[in-house]
């Protein structure tokens, strides 16, 4: 019990230094919006070329992951209307077979002045993250054909952040052995999304 003591001593010392020393010294910058976004993609690069579950066989291709560059205008804020008692969906896949998922409910928000509206969906209703499929005017050319994908943290009761320079392409556009979800009708956007990943071939 002593040595539980003596360790959290310690460890309080330690932060109470740290903070002292912190207050002394000048903070260091947060990093900027884009310097993030690379980020974030090296690391999933760094993911492909290590995971067991990778879509990757030639991990040599991974070099050939291509995306548009960061742009904070495809970073919005979206009003989150939340279905009360969400229905259950078909949802095709990459496969033709078909996918349970539950209509969460609706992101409704504004881009490059144009009001747009996105269903978002949960895999199961106990799930953190919500997700979002989607087609646009750039699918098909300048991206995955069948869409993209995005992962929604919601942080608020009410509104949730759309980053479409986080949108990434399913497993299926590097791999065909893998099962993906398509996009529903519903969020085929009119719009082209010039952000996030592009095509791979």
């Amino acid at each position: 019990m002593k040595k539980v003591y003596i360790i959290a001593g310690i460890i309080i010392v330690v932060i109470m230094v740290y903070s002292f020393s912190s207050t002394q010294t000048q903070k260091k910058p947060k990093k900027d919006y884009v310097t993030r976004i690379m980020e974030m993609r090296l690391k999933k690069e760094q993911y492909f070329r290590t995971a067991s579950d990778s879509p990757f066989k030639d991990k040599n291709k991974i070099r050939d992951l291509k995306y548009f560059t960061p742009d904070k205008n495809y970073r919005v804020t979206a009003k989150l209307e939340i279905n009360k008692d969400p229905e259950t969906m078909e949802m095709g896949t990459s496969k033709g077979t078909q996918e349970i998922y539950y209509k969460y409910g609706y992101a409704n928000f504004t881009l490059n002045d144009k009001k747009l509206k996105l269903l978002v969906l949960k895999k199961n209703l106990s799930d953190k993250m919500l997700f979002i499929a989607f087609r646009d005017q750039t699918s098909g050319k300048e991206t995955y054909g069948a869409g993209r994908y995005m992962d929604i943290a919601q942080t608020k009761p009410n509104e949730i952040t759309l980053d479409f320079n986080q949108a990434y392409s399913p497993y299926c556009a590097y791999n065909e052995a893998f099962v993906c979800p398509m996009p529903p009708l519903e969020n085929q956007l009119a719009v082209a999304i010039k952000a996030g990943e592009k095509n791979f071939k």
